[in-house]
Protein backbone atom coordinates (compact mmCIF):
# COMPACT_ATOMS: atom_id res chain seq x y z
CA UNK A 1 0.00 0.00 0.00
CA UNK A 2 2.98 2.02 1.03
CA UNK A 3 4.69 1.52 -2.25
CA UNK A 4 1.49 2.50 -4.15
CA UNK A 5 0.40 5.94 -2.42
CA UNK A 6 4.11 6.71 -1.77
CA UNK A 7 4.81 7.23 -5.47
CA UNK A 8 6.59 4.39 -6.38
CA UNK A 9 3.84 3.01 -9.05
CA UNK A 10 4.69 6.67 -10.63
CA UNK A 11 8.16 6.44 -10.15
CA UNK A 12 8.31 2.65 -12.07
CA UNK A 13 5.73 4.18 -14.40
CA UNK A 14 7.89 7.15 -15.51
CA UNK A 15 11.48 4.64 -15.70
CA UNK A 16 9.62 2.53 -18.23
CA UNK A 17 8.19 5.81 -20.45
CA UNK A 18 11.59 6.87 -20.81
CA UNK A 19 12.87 3.85 -21.62
CA UNK A 20 10.52 2.23 -23.73
CA UNK A 21 7.90 6.03 -24.81
CA UNK A 22 4.07 5.33 -24.00
CA UNK A 23 3.27 1.96 -26.01
CA UNK A 24 1.43 -1.21 -25.24
CA UNK A 25 4.33 -2.59 -24.57
CA UNK A 26 5.63 0.26 -22.00
CA UNK A 27 2.20 -0.64 -20.12
CA UNK A 28 2.63 -4.25 -20.19
CA UNK A 29 5.97 -3.80 -18.67
CA UNK A 30 4.88 -1.21 -16.00
CA UNK A 31 2.53 -4.20 -14.65
CA UNK A 32 4.87 -6.59 -14.45
CA UNK A 33 7.64 -4.64 -13.45
CA UNK A 34 5.00 -3.52 -10.54
CA UNK A 35 4.23 -7.16 -9.65
CA UNK A 36 8.11 -8.24 -9.78
CA UNK A 37 8.46 -5.34 -7.25
CA UNK A 38 5.43 -5.96 -5.20
CA UNK A 39 6.67 -9.88 -4.97
CA UNK A 40 10.12 -8.81 -3.61
CA UNK A 41 8.31 -6.44 -1.74
CA UNK A 42 6.72 -9.48 -0.32
CA UNK A 43 9.71 -11.82 -0.20
CA UNK A 44 11.15 -11.31 3.58
CA UNK A 45 6.85 -11.75 4.78
CA UNK A 46 6.93 -14.78 2.63
CA UNK A 47 10.19 -16.58 4.11
CA UNK A 48 9.70 -15.31 7.48
CA UNK A 49 5.96 -16.80 6.70
CA UNK A 50 7.35 -20.18 5.77
CA UNK A 51 10.84 -21.10 7.37
CA UNK A 52 9.84 -19.19 10.57
CA UNK A 53 5.96 -19.40 12.02
CA UNK A 54 5.49 -22.86 9.64
CA UNK A 55 8.51 -24.14 11.33
CA UNK A 56 8.10 -23.13 14.78
CA UNK A 57 4.25 -24.83 14.49
CA UNK A 58 5.78 -28.08 12.46
CA UNK A 59 3.92 -27.18 9.87
CA UNK A 60 6.88 -26.72 7.75
CA UNK A 61 7.95 -29.09 5.60
CA UNK A 62 9.91 -27.36 2.24
CA UNK A 63 13.38 -26.85 1.62
CA UNK A 64 15.07 -24.43 0.48
CA UNK A 65 15.75 -25.96 -2.80
CA UNK A 66 12.06 -26.57 -2.98
CA UNK A 67 11.05 -23.13 -1.81
CA UNK A 68 13.61 -21.43 -4.91
CA UNK A 69 12.22 -23.87 -7.30
CA UNK A 70 8.44 -23.71 -6.48
CA UNK A 71 9.25 -19.39 -7.14
CA UNK A 72 11.04 -19.81 -10.31
CA UNK A 73 8.03 -22.21 -11.75
CA UNK A 74 5.95 -19.27 -10.60
CA UNK A 75 7.45 -16.81 -11.64
CA UNK A 76 7.92 -19.08 -15.59
CA UNK A 77 4.05 -19.55 -15.33
CA UNK A 78 3.76 -15.68 -14.69
CA UNK A 79 5.29 -15.27 -17.68
CA UNK A 80 3.25 -17.61 -19.93
CA UNK A 81 -0.25 -16.83 -18.49
CA UNK A 82 0.12 -13.06 -17.11
CA UNK A 83 1.86 -11.53 -19.78
CA UNK A 84 -1.09 -12.53 -22.50
CA UNK A 85 -3.87 -11.77 -20.21
CA UNK A 86 -1.85 -8.60 -19.03
CA UNK A 87 -1.61 -7.58 -22.91
CA UNK A 88 -5.27 -8.84 -23.55
CA UNK A 89 -7.03 -6.69 -20.65
CA UNK A 90 -4.84 -3.64 -21.35
CA UNK A 91 -5.68 -4.01 -25.17
CA UNK A 92 -9.61 -4.58 -24.12
CA UNK A 93 -9.41 -1.05 -22.07
CA UNK A 94 -7.89 0.48 -24.58
CA UNK A 95 -9.54 -0.01 -27.52
CA UNK A 96 -13.41 -0.77 -26.57
CA UNK A 97 -14.55 2.66 -25.16
CA UNK A 98 -16.70 3.49 -22.43
CA UNK A 99 -17.90 -0.07 -21.38
CA UNK A 100 -14.18 -1.69 -21.79
CA UNK A 101 -14.30 -2.45 -18.17
CA UNK A 102 -16.88 -4.69 -18.47
CA UNK A 103 -15.51 -6.59 -21.34
CA UNK A 104 -12.49 -6.61 -19.50
CA UNK A 105 -13.95 -8.14 -16.17
CA UNK A 106 -15.98 -10.42 -18.47
CA UNK A 107 -13.04 -11.81 -19.94
CA UNK A 108 -11.20 -12.20 -17.14
CA UNK A 109 -14.42 -14.49 -15.78
CA UNK A 110 -13.71 -16.49 -19.33
CA UNK A 111 -10.12 -16.77 -17.95
CA UNK A 112 -10.97 -18.05 -14.38
CA UNK A 113 -13.30 -20.81 -16.05
CA UNK A 114 -10.47 -21.97 -18.55
CA UNK A 115 -8.22 -22.71 -15.47
CA UNK A 116 -10.18 -24.26 -13.67
CA UNK A 117 -10.38 -26.76 -16.45
CA UNK A 118 -6.61 -27.10 -17.28
CA UNK A 119 -5.07 -26.47 -13.87
CA UNK A 120 -5.13 -29.81 -12.85
CA UNK A 121 -4.15 -31.29 -16.08
CA UNK A 122 -1.37 -28.49 -16.68
CA UNK A 123 -0.77 -26.34 -13.86
CA UNK A 124 -0.49 -28.13 -10.70
CA UNK A 125 1.71 -31.28 -11.98
CA UNK A 126 3.96 -28.37 -12.26
CA UNK A 127 4.41 -28.37 -8.47
CA UNK A 128 3.35 -31.52 -7.49
CA UNK A 129 3.54 -35.34 -8.88
CA UNK A 130 0.04 -37.10 -9.20
CA UNK A 131 -0.24 -40.87 -9.10
CA UNK A 132 -3.44 -42.51 -9.16
CA UNK A 133 -4.64 -43.79 -6.06
CA UNK A 134 -4.90 -47.18 -5.98
CA UNK A 135 -7.57 -49.92 -4.96
CA UNK A 136 -8.80 -50.29 -1.90
CA UNK A 137 -10.99 -49.37 0.93
CA UNK A 138 -10.56 -45.44 0.93
CA UNK A 139 -10.91 -45.37 -3.25
CA UNK A 140 -13.92 -47.41 -2.85
CA UNK A 141 -15.54 -45.27 0.09
CA UNK A 142 -15.13 -42.20 -2.06
CA UNK A 143 -16.38 -43.49 -4.89
CA UNK A 144 -19.28 -44.94 -3.16
CA UNK A 145 -20.09 -41.11 -1.66
CA UNK A 146 -19.28 -39.54 -5.05
CA UNK A 147 -22.29 -41.49 -6.78
CA UNK A 148 -24.58 -41.21 -3.33
CA UNK A 149 -24.31 -37.66 -3.94
CA UNK A 150 -24.47 -38.38 -7.35
CA UNK A 151 -21.02 -36.21 -8.20
CA UNK A 152 -19.31 -37.07 -11.16
CA UNK A 153 -15.87 -37.88 -10.20
CA UNK A 154 -13.36 -38.20 -12.64
CA UNK A 155 -10.20 -38.69 -11.05
CA UNK A 156 -8.63 -39.19 -7.60
CA UNK A 157 -4.89 -38.45 -6.91
CA UNK A 158 -2.47 -38.83 -4.53
CA UNK A 159 0.01 -36.06 -4.34
CA UNK A 160 3.57 -35.67 -2.61
CA UNK A 161 2.18 -32.13 -1.34
CA UNK A 162 3.28 -33.06 2.43
CA UNK A 163 7.31 -31.97 1.28
CA UNK A 164 5.81 -29.14 1.51
CA UNK A 165 3.32 -28.57 4.10
CA UNK A 166 1.82 -30.37 7.27
CA UNK A 167 -1.31 -28.29 7.25
CA UNK A 168 -3.57 -29.88 4.48
CA UNK A 169 -4.52 -33.27 3.39
CA UNK A 170 -7.03 -33.94 0.62
CA UNK A 171 -8.69 -30.94 -1.89
CA UNK A 172 -11.39 -30.94 -4.69
CA UNK A 173 -10.34 -29.64 -8.00
CA UNK A 174 -11.89 -29.27 -11.26
CA UNK A 175 -14.70 -27.75 -12.45
CA UNK A 176 -18.12 -29.49 -14.05
CA UNK A 177 -17.30 -33.07 -14.93
CA UNK A 178 -13.46 -32.42 -14.70
CA UNK A 179 -13.56 -32.74 -10.99
CA UNK A 180 -10.99 -34.36 -8.77
CA UNK A 181 -9.89 -35.41 -5.50
CA UNK A 182 -6.42 -35.14 -4.62
CA UNK A 183 -5.32 -36.68 -1.20
CA UNK A 184 -2.14 -36.16 0.52
CA UNK A 185 0.69 -39.08 0.78
CA UNK A 186 0.33 -39.40 4.50
CA UNK A 187 -3.56 -39.80 4.40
Amino acid sequence: LAWTLLGGLDFLNQITLQLMGPSMDQQVVLVLAFMLVGGLIGLPLSLYQTFSVEQRFGFNKTTWKTWIIDAIKGLGLTAVLGIPLISAVLWVLQMLGPLAWLYAWLGMQVFTVIIQFIAPKWIMPIFNKFTPLEDGSLRSAILEFAAKVKFDLQNIFVIDGSKRSAKSNAFFTGFGRAGEISLDQRT
